[in-house]
């Protein structure tokens, strides 16, 4: 009997599957509930390595960055923005280069430049008509005055009136509206 039941393994064909005889070693790696959970654990595992690898080479820029490129983009748009901006009621005269003062002063000479702001962007032309006369007036202002007067605000702001009475007097109407000292240098 013995020899019939080798002779019937003999002649039964043993299982053939995918993964070798009879399941081979997946089929004892995937008896036991733990190697399954160890499997899938790695495999996500495996996942989670890949995309953060991916995000890390791939990525798009941070947020620190996007929002220093955003305020870089601003600050630019800003100076464009500052340069394309044209004061129509502004004039601003050539400068003025060592001026002499009011003799027995310390500082002798003043070197300034400065714009006139206009009641009405129309007065353009007859300033720039006039802009000889307007030079002499400052010219000869600033000789009249005194170093002690034109070095603390209130003697510059006492020029800046005087000036303005003066260049408009030359005017049938009120032209210029207030003067700025955009560069203001006394020198020996």
């Amino acid at each position: 009997m013995a020899e019939d039941s080798v002779e019937n393994d003999l002649e039964k064909p043993e299982k053939q599957s995918l993964f070798g005889k009879t399941g081979g070693v997946f089929k004892n790696i995937f008896k036991s509930k733990k190697s399954i959970i160890i499997i899938a654990v790695s495999f996500v595992l495996l996942i989670d390595l890949g995309a953060g690898a991916w995000f890390f080479f791939f990525k798009a820029v941070p947020e620190e960055e996007q929002a220093i490129t955003v305020v870089e983009k601003k600050i630019e748009k800003a100076e464009t923005q500052e340069r394309e901006i044209i004061f129509n009621d502004i004039v601003e005269l050539e400068p003025f280069e060592r001026i002499p003062l009011k003799s027995s002063s310390t500082m002798g000479l003043v070197s300034m430049n400065l714009s006139l702001e206009l009641t009405d962007p129309r007065y353009k032309k007859q300033i720039f008509t006039m802009e000889g006369r307007i030079r002499e007036i400052i010219t000869s202002q600033l000789e009249e005055m005194m170093w002690l007067e034109l070095r603390n605000p209130e003697g510059k702001i006492t020029l800046k009136y005087n000036l303005l009475k003066r260049i408009n007097a030359i005017f049938p109407k009120l032209t210029v509206r207030n003067i700025y000292f955009t560069y203001f240098i006394m020198q020996r």
